[in-house]
């Protein structure tokens, strides 16, 4: 037999001694040993069946080396990218896959160990495995190598940061001198030329405000952003953000309404989503002249999800235009959003935001029928003591 051969069947079925794959996924590990992701499949108590030669390369550990033991047990100690633990807790995505028997929306990016200590970005796809009956016999991971990809990305992100700042400090400089001119500090003005120092200023707080989304985007572009999970009580933030902006919406003499349901909870980082719901309701507000803003949120007991709904009367989205808003930069070609200062990163950022916590965001609109945002997040209702 020769080598060729040899390896292929390595790659067919576990070593002597070790548990034998379910017949009705045997058959696979023959395509799978070959293809360039890493795959690995375990049993519903997560004891690795199989794991092919890309994962091998990835993590540097052999398949004779892992097939049997537990993928948690000091094999790859999975962490989400702040190095939060995920292995061996009900928060490894295998996991929940299995015992939810859902498969998530979008790939997760995760850091797996590496045999010899250090750690590699990987980007996840998993799904839990079914018999022709329906009974759950595992889970399968698939992952690939994105650290190149992730350095590129962090490259990017450390040149947007670094051209903010250098752009913010002289901006603040004239923003000072700017401020003293109009207070009179340097002496009196005429009618012209305080119109035009006003006009000066207006277009600077512009300015300052693009510089300020650029250096966000940097943040959200740098894969090791730190996101600070913990449980959230989204409905006193919702509650929080309703109060803030319903007097932004009575000065342009629009009809502000909420109506949230108590004790909408989720795992989730508050500064983000206030940061993403902020966006989405001022945007609501700045595109709409006349009628009402609203913004709901309640919970969808029979998928187990929290449901947020921002919905105006305002310009709305041609439905060409729609799938794009949320991409880099992109402005709706509108002449009542092209009179509307910004730099198109606001929604690309709500996109970022919403998806990181394993949500969804869709867009129901019509031009000159108003906006609906519906934001989909997995959560719980706490229900409130007696």
């Amino acid at each position: 037999m020769d080598d060729n051969n040899l390896n292929r069947n390595k790659f067919d079925a576990p070593q002597n001694g070790q548990a034998a794959l379910p017949e009705e996924i045997a058959f696979l590990t023959s395509a799978l040993g070959q293809i360039s992701d890493g795959v690995y499949i375990t049993d519903p108590e997560r004891n690795i069946l199989f794991w092919n030669r890309a994962a091998e390369d990835i993590t540097g550990y052999k398949q004779e080396e892992v097939v049997g033991k537990r993928c948690a047990d000091d094999i790859l100690e999975h962490t989400d990218l702040a190095g939060n633990k995920l292995c061996s807790t009900d928060l490894c995505p295998l996991h929940k896959a299995m015992a939810g028997g859902k498969t998530p929306a979008t790939p997760l990016t995760l850091k797996a160990l590496h045999k010899e200590g250090g750690r590699v970005v990987v980007e996840v796809s998993i799904t839990p495995l079914h018999s022709t009956a329906g009974e759950l016999i595992g889970g399968i991971e698939i992952f690939r190598d994105i650290s190149a990809k992730v350095e590129l990305e962090e490259q990017k992100a450390r040149f947007f940061s670094s051209l903010s700042h250098e752009l913010k400090t002289p901006l603040a400089n004239m923003q000072g001198y700017l401020d003293l001119l109009l207070a009179r500090d340097a002496g009196g003005l005429n009618e012209v030329q305080e119109e035009f120092l006003k006009t000066i200023y207006s277009e600077e707080q512009k300015l300052a405000g693009y510089i300020e989304e650029l250096l966000d985007m940097g943040h959200f572009e740098g894969t090791d952003y730190s996101y600070q999970r913990n449980v959230l009580d989204l409905s006193g933030l919702l509650e929080n953000l309703a109060r803030s902006f319903s007097a932004k919406a009575g000065e342009k003499g629009l009809s502000f309404r909420w109506d949230i349901v108590p004790g909408l909870t989720l795992f989730g980082d508050r500064e983000r989503l206030t940061q993403a719901l902020s966006n989405l309701v001022g945007n609501a507000i700045k595109y709409t002249e006349q009628g009402t803003v609203s913004l709901e949120a309640g919970f969808d007991r029979e998928k187990e999800e929290i449901v947020v709904t921002i919905s105006d009367s305002g310009i709305g989205i041609p439905g060409a235009e729609q799938k794009a808003i949320f991409e880099m930069f992109y402005r709706v070609n509108n002449p009542g959003a092209s009179s509307q200062s910004g730099t198109g990163v606001g929604l690309y950022i709500v996109d970022r935001v919403i998806k990181r916590h394993d949500g969804r965001i869709s867009l129901e609109s019509a031009p000159g029928q108003g906006s609906v945002f519906t934001i989909s997040l997995p959560g719980f209702l706490q229900q409130a003591q007696q």
